[in-house]
């Protein structure tokens, strides 16, 4: 009677306890080819003989004369995203550009759906090469 009581209440734990041990894992069993080392992410990160993990373009940023190169554009502007962002509609589709040192002010003379002139500079963000912050150094009415 009592092996009745006390067989389902260890059942339960046994599959607590698989359940937890397989959930909680910091490292996952490694299959052939993979490290036994997780990405930030999790997921395990696969390294081949062939392709280095870290490559040297990768590797390598953008010198600082290259992030400072002035980019000039037209656009519409859509309105004041945050009290340091704007997003104009470009070439490209709506962007955000973050209003850099003396374009502050510029949004309070600008309407919504107004042609607009810029220039800026880009920036990566980090170290990944794709995120790219756009930083407003003039702002203006088109003629």
């Amino acid at each position: 009677m009592r092996l009745e009581r006390t067989l389902p209440g260890m059942t339960a734990t046994a599959i607590l306890m698989f359940t937890l041990t397989a959930c909680g894992g910091n490292s996952p069993a490694g299959a052939p080819g993979e490290s036994s080392s997780a990405g930030s992410s999790g997921i395990p990160v696969l390294q081949t003989a062939a392709v280095p993990l870290a490559s040297p373009v990768l590797k390598s940023s953008p010198s600082a004369a290259a992030e400072s190169e002035k980019i000039q554009g037209s656009g519409t502007y859509v309105g004041q995203m945050d009290p340091h962002s704007v997003e104009i509609v470009t070439e490209e589709g709506p962007t955000a550009f973050e209003l850099g040192a003396g374009t502050e002010d510029a949004p309070e003379g600008l309407e919504m759906d107004e042609p607009v002139v810029f220039t800026y500079v880009e920036k990566i963000v980090g170290k990944d090469p794709v995120a790219i912050q756009r930083v407003l150094s003039s702002l203006t009415k088109a003629d």
